[in-house]
């Protein structure tokens, strides 16, 4: 059995596939589940976090966005709160001057990769401690160590005018 299969054997699955059981929306956007895939396409800035919150990992995720696509992933934000401040916000978004796709907002650049517009890209985070390592596409484009958040929950964010969608969001504690 390959490493990659144990892995995915031992994960949590974060989302059913079926509704957003498990998760809060944090921001009123239309979050909705269709044929078990979480899309969101309308509504103001806002983010689904989990209810639980998180410690030591390994996430596993895939998105689908246009070239043109803003959103990111939260890692050990604080609920109610602004979760790229209070946790991590890895970047889902070309087009910015800095903290690229990939890159954690604030905290640390990803090696150049882009976004592939409309299809599943898929994302690996391993988060140990402090240490922050970042896969997107099976290329790791990061890894670094930080202590600004040590726990906290997992989201997923919209930006008004940028549909996204969200499949197969798996965590596995270490």
């Amino acid at each position: 059995m390959t490493l990659t299969r144990l892995l995915l054997l031992t994960a949590l699955d974060l989302f059913n596939g079926k509704d957003l059981a498990g998760w809060v929306n944090e921001g009123g956007a239309n979050f909705k589940v269709v044929n078990g895939v979480i899309t969101v396409d309308q509504g103001p800035y806002s983010w689904l976090r989990t209810e639980v919150e998180y410690t030591n990992y390994e996430l596993t995720l895939e998105y689908k966005t246009t070239a043109d696509g803003n959103s990111g992933v939260f890692l050990r934000s604080a609920a109610l709160s602004k979760p790229h401040e209070t946790g991590y916000e890895l970047q889902i978004y070309d087009d910015r001057k800095d903290f690229k796709t990939g890159s954690l907002v604030g905290i640390a650049e990803a090696k150049p990769n882009k976004i592939r517009p409309n299809v599943w890209n898929k994302i690996r985070v391993i988060h140990i401690g402090p240490k922050v390592t970042v896969f997107m596409n099976g290329v790791k484009v990061l890894e670094t160590s930080n202590t600004r958040s040590l726990k906290g929950h997992i989201g997923l964010q919209f930006n008004p005018g940028k549909p996204i969608s969200f499949r197969a969001v798996r965590l596995k504690e270490l």
